[in-house]
Order: structure tokens, then sequence, then C-alpha cells
């Protein structure tokens, strides 16, 4: 029998504390604020809007770099490929590129499908005085991290419904990895249940800090359901209707492919940012503090409502929807 000491009891007491899983039924917003950190969520932040990164996009190849960075992060985070090698392969104009696509346990066809996503691509390099690179901070370097980061804290539990991760290609070229993405899941009988999108929560929404705007927000039941779990984090916004949002994201596609419910949630509300689509978009500029409070609120929000004792089931409002003809 193995002696033990006081050095060995205090080793067993650190190691079985750090890997000890909270069941979700008692998971607390707190729990979830200690494992997603602010100086991870900088650090993937600042390496995805990197002047190397070349503002994300395939004509200047620092699309591919930033996917490369993404594909490592699954593998480091016990996120698997949903495809081979995470790719999900496309052309635009063109150019080859790929969907990064990976998946938390292994895909049951039967079960209930959750899609978590943003688009990694931005504009790229343009002109040649001063700063050329747009290195796309909020737009959407923002979002995309949040899907890393609510991934990686997803992925250490064990779910009941399949959830996959979504970073797209060429959401500036008219959401064209959306689209392709969502063409294929209804070709392959990929059935998904809803998706939450993230775009630009890279600053604090003029109605408060921690809260995010849901695009169609009369669309469906999912703002309230949502707020049941975090208390006033989904807000509605009226130039996100007027400015037809909806329709500008890359939920869209996946709404459009599959009349299902996809919304995006954001915190660029036009008056809390001036550098949309502009080279100032800069990881310096950005309000990470709140940005990493919102990712904290969304993985628990997520994680409370695909628990199975916590499941909710979000309905289309069919008297609110857009038509499926508009785009």
């Amino acid at each position: 029998m193995t002696k033990i000491t006081p050095l060995l009891f205090l080793m067993v007491l650190f190691y079985g504390y750090k890997t000890e899983k909270h069941p979700i039924e008692d998971l607390q917003l707190e729990q979830v604020k200690n494992q997603i950190q602010l100086s991870e969520t900088q650090e993937i932040l600042f390496t995805l809007a990197a002047d190397s990164m070349k503002g994300r996009d395939t004509k200047s190849k620092g699309y591919y770099k930033a996917a490369t960075f993404v594909r490592s992060y699954f593998k480091s985070n016990k996120i698997a490929a949903f495809y081979p090698e995470y790719k999900d392969s496309l052309s635009t104009k063109g150019r080859n590129t790929y969907n990064v696509v990976g998946r938390l346990g292994s895909y049951d066809p039967n079960k209930k499908t959750i899609l978590i996503g943003a688009h990694l691509d931005h504009i790229g390099i343009r002109g040649s005085v001063g700063d050329s690179i747009y290195n796309g901070a909020n737009d959407n370097a923002s979002g995309a991290t949040a899907v890393l980061q609510i991934g990686k804290f997803l992925a250490q539990f064990e779910w009941d419904q399949n959830i996959i991760l979504a970073l797209f290609a060429d959401e500036e070229q008219g959401l064209r990895g959306a689209y392709h993405l969502a063409k294929r899941f209804k070709k392959e009988g990929v059935s998904i249940d809803y998706m939450v999108n993230f775009e630009m929560i890279g600053t604090t929404l003029t109605t408060g800090a921690n809260q995010v705007y849901m695009t169609g927000y009369n669309y469906s039941n999912m703002p309230e359901l949502m707020n049941q779990k975090s208390p006033n984090f989904v807000q509605y916004l009226p130039e996100a209707k007027e400015l037809n949002l909806f329709r500008r994201s890359d939920n869209y596609a996946f709404f459009k492919e599959s009349n299902t419910p996809a919304f995006t949630l954001s915190s660029f509300d036009f008056k809390n940012f001036d550098y949309y689509h502009k080279a100032g978009d800069e990881a310096e500029l950005l309000h990470t503090e709140n940005m990493n409070r919102i990712i904290c609120t969304a993985a628990f929000t997520l994680a409370k409502m695909i628990h199975k004792q916590d499941r909710v089931q979000f309905q289309l409002q069919t008297q609110q929807q857009p038509s499926m003809e508009a785009q």
C-alpha cells in the first residue's frame, strides 16, 4: 500500500481539483469565468488580428494561416474534425479555400445537432499608403475567438446532442462559406436544430456591459429563452432590423437552406466603434474585458440550453419571420 505523505496528499488534492468536472445542472457562471481566462481570449484575438495574418483573406493568403491556427487550436483542445483535416473545401472567384469544421465527441445522425459559428475571414490588404492591412479585430477575430473559447469549454463535458463548431470562409464575399456548408449539410442529411453565430463582439453595447443584441430578434423565441438562462444578456436593437442585419451574416445561410432557428449575437451597434471595414480595426482598440464577459456568459447560456435537464426548444415565429424567397 502506498504511504500517503502530506506532499502526496496535496498533489492528489490539487490534481483532483484541476480535473474535476462540475455537473452541468450545478454549473454556475462564476465557474465558467474561472475557466475562460481573459489572458487566453486576448492571446487568441491578438493572434488572429495580427499583421502577419494579412487581413485574413485568400488573396493575401492570410486566411490560410488563420485557418491553420484554428485547426491547431481544435486539435489541442479535444475538438475533433467533422470533415477530414477539419476542411469543408470550396472555391470563390477561382481561389480554393475551406471552412474549418469541428465537432465535440462522436457524431450521431439520430441526435439533435447544434451549430456554433463565426466567420474567420476579413478583407485583406488594400491601398499602398499608410496602414494597408485590414486586420479585422472586431470583424471578426472577436467572433472567431468566441467560438474557440466556447468550444474548448464545452469540450470538457459529454453531451447527448451533436455540437458542431464552424469557422467560415468568404463571409465578406457574400456568405459563400456559410452557404457552401449549409447546402452540404442539407445534401448529407446533417439536420441543424438551431445555430448561434458570433459577429463583432469586441465592443461594449451602448445599452450596457455584458450585453449583446440578436439579429432577427422577433423571428423566434430564442432571445426570451436565452435570457431565462442569463437575464438581460440578449437585447433588441432597432437598427438591426432597419439595416437588415439578419440577412447579412452567416446565420442566414442556415435559416434559408433549412428553415431552422439561426441567429447572430453581436455587440457592434454602429455607435460604439468607428472602424468597421477600416484599417483601424485593431485588437488594441477592443474592450477585451467586456468581450471575455460576453464569451463566458454565452458559454454558460449554451451549456444550460444544451444540457438535457435544462433543454430548450427554439421555435420560429411564423408571423414574424422573413420571406424565404428574399435575400
